[in-house]
């Protein structure tokens, strides 16, 4: 691995605003510090150290972060980290088959759960996203996401970036499947209304 980056807060279980950073052995020579200073370890020298992780650490870290950070990612390998990639594939898949007769559906990647994470993006063609995600919201109460989810090329490259985006169903940890069944259930009595 060259590079690994992923945000804390989604399947690590982590606080919003931290994230993880893996970078080579090959690779930490290659990049220059964003900021200079502040790490600590070598406080009388202007410049960063060159040592990991000392080199792309300036500031106070976010011990409070980084501790819900750790705590979630600890949980997650007590109860299994297999086992949770197995329900959340399940899931998936549930949703995929309660949704598959909804009329003007497009979904978007594969046809199966098996290379999804528990993310679901759609469209409904007679509704633009952003009202979709509103209807969801206001009269069944289910949260999504609904725009560009700051990856336009990816929306460009799939086709939906005309259309502002598309409306993503994000299954997580505290998911059940009774939540499934009911997003399912909403998305196709909007469906059938347009």
């Amino acid at each position: 691995i060259d590079f690994l980056a992923c945000a804390g807060h989604k399947g690590l279980l982590g606080p919003l605003g931290t994230g993880v950073l893996v970078i080579g052995k090959r690779r930490e020579e290659e990049l220059a510090p964003l900021m200079q200073g502040g790490t600590g370890s070598v406080s009388e020298d202007p410049h960063q150290p060159t040592m990991m992780p000392d080199k792309f650490e300036s500031g106070n870290l976010n011990v409070p972060g980084i501790m819900g950070l750790g705590a979630g990612v600890e949980y997650l390998l007590q109860q299994g980290v297999e086992l949770e990639r197995s329900r959340l594939e399940k899931l998936t898949e549930l949703f995929l088959t309660e949704i598959a007769e909804c009329r003007g559906l497009t979904v978007y990647g594969p046809t199966g759960a098996k290379g999804r994470v528990g993310v679901v993006s759609l469209n409904l063609e007679q509704v633009d996203p952003q009202t979709l995600a509103t209807i969801l919201d206001q009269s069944f109460g289910i949260e999504v996401r609904s725009g560009l989810h700051c990856a336009p090329g990816a929306h460009r490259a799939c086709g939906s970036l005309e259309r502002g985006g598309t409306v993503r169903f994000s299954f997580g940890h505290f998911s059940s499947e009774e939540d499934v069944r009911q997003a399912a259930e909403s998305l196709r009595e909007i469906a059938a209304q347009f």
